[in-house]
C-alpha cells in the first residue's frame, strides 16, 4: 500500500523542479518510475502534502505576513505597513503598502514648499 506520505517523499524534488505539473502528471510519473498502480486522489494528495512541506501550510502564510508587519513597526517606528486580504471562503491576499519612516522623511525634506498664487485672477 503506498501512503500520501511516501508519494510526497518521491514528489519533492520533482515539485520543485515542475511546479507547473499536475497530479496527472505525478501520478504518471510514480507508475513510470517505481511500476506500481496509482489511484489519482493518492497521487493528488501526495502532490498536495509535497507542496505543503516546500512552501508551508496555507495558514501559517498568513501569519508569517503579519509578523512581519509587526517586526517592521517595532524595528522602524512611525512606518506605514498595511496589508488587505478578502476573506470569502478562504483568507485571500490582495494587496500590501509599505512607507518606512525614512524613507517618508527624506521624502518630505527633499519637497518644495507649495504657494498658491494670490493674485486676483479670476482664473484662480
Amino acid at each position: 500500500m503506498v501512503s500520501q506520505g511516501w508519494c510526497a517523499d518521491r514528489l519533492g524534488e520533482w515539485v520543485k523542479k515542475n511546479p507547473n505539473k499536475r497530479a496527472k502528471d505525478a501520478k504518471d510519473k510514480l507508475e513510470g518510475d517505481y511500476g506500481i498502480k496509482l489511484k489519482y486522489s493518492k497521487a493528488w494528495s501526495g502532490m498536495k502534502l509535497a507542496l505543503e512541506q516546500i512552501h508551508g501550510k496555507y495558514e501559517e502564510s498568513f501569519q508569517l505576513l503579519h509578523n512581519w508587519k509587526a517586526q517592521i513597526e517595532i524595528s522602524s517606528p512611525g512606518s506605514i505597513v498595511e496589508i488587505e486580504v478578502e476573506e470569502k471562503k478562504k483568507k485571500r491576499f490582495k494587496r500590501i503598502f509599505i512607507a518606512l519612516k525614512p524613507c517618508i522623511d527624506g521624502f518630505l525634506a527633499g519637497c518644495r514648499p507649495f504657494y498658491r498664487c494670490r493674485c486676483i485672477c479670476s482664473a484662480w
